[in-house]
């Protein structure tokens, strides 16, 4: 019978360098990343990613710099696990402000690949070159050399073969390593950045650039409708770009976040930003930005993961907080109104189409219809052409307004300084107002998404001071599920910070009483029924405040479909330039576009 195996045994140092290597280095990508910061600790001004590939991997990665170089006496030492020039004791930590400072990329690096250095201190005469693998020395010597360093790395992953099997393909390791440039390039406007590919260039940024300048040439799409960000507050610096309104993303890739210099991933400060556009992006999308946070390096915590992408920030709801009122403050400086014109050429009129020329509409409108496309049915009747209000109508849609205008009568609200002067044109699809301004500018606005605006801040302004509630003559019987009344009996609180009454009636049935005052005189059950179970899916969710403030807002706004008079139209624009975000309905879509009159006049063929 054989001896039972050791249960604990300690690992050899090879394995435990294996390890810690992949903590570190978890991709291609992951080097480039790795000896880019280590360029910019040692001071570099230029910096060459060469990156060659074969038979569908990265064969060979290799970074050049003019910093300052290493010593000949610490070349060896500099690959040895945990040897830094960056700290020397644990509490330098705490005022460290350089990119690496755990000593463990070179040896990472080195554990799982062949590595030549080639680099010469700017103190010495002469350079030296050494082969290094498995935290082996396979070769070292005295070689001729600029000032600076160049390191060659070969044979990813060799050691680990299991690392190198789960590897994406060529195309997403390439395209990962030049999002590492693209990010440094815009971090560090002042280094010159060269990413050569199988001998080409593909990309190169000029040091001595500004951000703006850097991030026009790798962003092109994205920079006229970028918005420049400069805010101190509270011992915290903010600078660089966020993306006007009408620039959104269905995810945050498009956020980029430095601390102190470094970059870092974190769900917090992308809500905090997200948070600071509060209702004027969609509630599902993010706006693109590039932002240097700056603040004491004593309020930092980087120490937490090999990569040093996740940070701890003390005082973070703070630190939180003046992100989003960064970030709100700069927005009400600009123009938040969407325009529809080709004047910002690199904004998309149609997907796939980034500046429609005159031939470009017509082909749009000639008969028939390409695969896939949408075509809205004619209006049937002379009467909907003319769009003459019906009586019913009318009153239902001056009873909304009048809401609406008897709490707007009774603040000290007054029109956006931003907001144009407006003069109301007429009605489309009985959907859309027409108004003209000063400029000759054509201006649509959503009606539905105007007064929706309006009953939301309308609604906000209630809550403040006070949510009212009015009692329904005919109470609503609402009928749901167990389940769903496990969670109703959950949310009634919240629901009746709202404005809505409820009371068990039976066992599978509420009674609603009450609703918020900002419906009006609410007279269809359904949009009643429809407000409280649209929030029974939602839970304990933080949003649910908000979720329910923006429902109730849409359920009593004036409905796409409703034709106004020429007055109620007037009304409801002058109701809509006293609002707080006349720009965009509370779930982020834009009220108004607006058609330059340049663009009329190249449509026209006027110019």
């Amino acid at each position: 019978m054989s001896a039972s195996p050791s249960v604990i045994q300690v690992l050899t140092e090879e394995t435990v360098n294996q390890i810690a290597a992949g903590e570190v280095v978890e991709r291609p990508a992951s080097i480039v990343k790795e000896l880019i910061e280590n360029a910019l600790d040692a001071g570099a001004t230029t910096i060459t990613v060469d990156i060659k590939s074969s038979k569908k991997e990265i064969s060979r990665i290799r970074i050049t710099d003019d910093g300052i170089g290493i010593h000949a006496s610490e070349v060896v030492l500099a690959f040895t696990p945990h040897a830094t020039s960056k700290i020397k004791v644990a509490d330098d930590l705490f005022s460290c402000l350089t990119l690496g400072f755990r000593g463990e990329a070179l040896a990472s690096i080195a554990a799982i690949a062949y590595v030549t250095i080639v680099t010469r201190h700017r103190d010495e005469p002469v350079g030296t070159r050494m082969i290094i693998s498995s935290g082996e020395v396979l070769e070292q010597g005295e070689t001729g050399a600029p000032v600076g360093t160049t390191l060659t790395i070969e044979e990813i992953f060799f050691t680990t073969p299991a690392r190198r099997k789960f590897l994406r393909s060529l195309a997403t390791e390439l395209s990962r390593i030049s999002g590492v440039v693209e990010v440094f390039s815009l971090l560090y406007p002042k280094v010159t950045f060269r990413y050569i590919l199988n001998g080409q260039e593909k990309s190169a940024s000029y040091g001595g650039s500004t951000l703006g300048e850097v991030l026009r040439a790798i962003r092109p799409d994205e920079a006229g409708r970028m918005v420049p960000l400069t805010w101190e507050e509270g011992g915290i610096s903010i600078e660089g770009f966020t993306s006007h309104p009408s620039l959104t993303r269905q995810t945050a890739a498009r956020i980029l976040i430095a601390v102190n210099g470094r970059i870092i991933t974190s769900s917090r400060i992308v809500n905090a930003i997200r948070a600071g556009y509060g209702t004027l992006i969609p509630t599902h999308s993010y706006p693109a930005a590039v932002l240097k946070i700056s603040l004491d390096p004593a309020r930092v915590d980087a120490n937490i993961h090999p990569t040093k992408r996740e940070i701890r920030i003390s005082e973070e709801s703070d630190f939180l907080r003046v992100i989003s009122s960064a970030v709100r403050g700069n927005l009400q400086q600009i123009d938040l109104s969407h325009s529809a014109g080709s004047d910002k050429k690199d904004q998309e009129l149609i997907p796939g189409l980034s500046s429609p020329d005159f031939k470009d509409l017509q082909q749009s409108v000639k008969p028939g219809k390409p695969p896939g496309s949408f075509v809205y049915p004619p209006l049937q009747t002379t009467a909907e052409r003319v769009c003459e209000a019906t009586l019913a109508g009318y009153r239902t849609t001056a009873r909304q307004l009048r809401q609406t205008r008897l709490v707007m009568d009774g603040s000290d609200d007054i029109a956006d300084s931003r907001f144009p002067s407006l003069t109301y044109i007429g009605q489309v699809a009985a959907t859309y107002l027409l108004a003209s301004n000063d400029c000759g500018d054509l201006v649509l606005i959503d009606q539905h998404a105007a007064h929706e605006r309006v009953r939301y801040d309308q609604l906000k302004r209630q809550q403040a001071e006070g949510t009212l509630s009015q009692e329904l003559i005919v109470p609503v019987i609402l009928t749901i599920t167990p389940s769903e009344a496990h969670v109703l009996s959950e949310l009634r609180p919240h629901l009746e910070e709202e404005g809505f009454h409820i009371e068990q009636f039976g066992k599978d049935s509420w009674c609603i009483r009450s609703v918020p005052v900002v419906l009006g005189r609410c007279e269809d059950p359904e949009a009643i029924r429809e407000i409280i179970t649209s929030t029974l899916g939602k839970g304990q969710d933080s949003r649910l405040h908000e979720s329910v403030s923006r429902l109730v807002a849409c359920r009593g706004a004036v409905k796409a479909g409703v034709i106004l008079t020429p007055e109620q139209g007037e009304e409801l624009i002058m109701q809509l330039s006293r609002t707080s975000e006349p720009y965009t309905c509370p779930h982020g879509r834009p009220t108004m576009v607006s058609f330059s009159r340049t663009r009329l006049e190249e449509l026209f063929m006027r110019r």
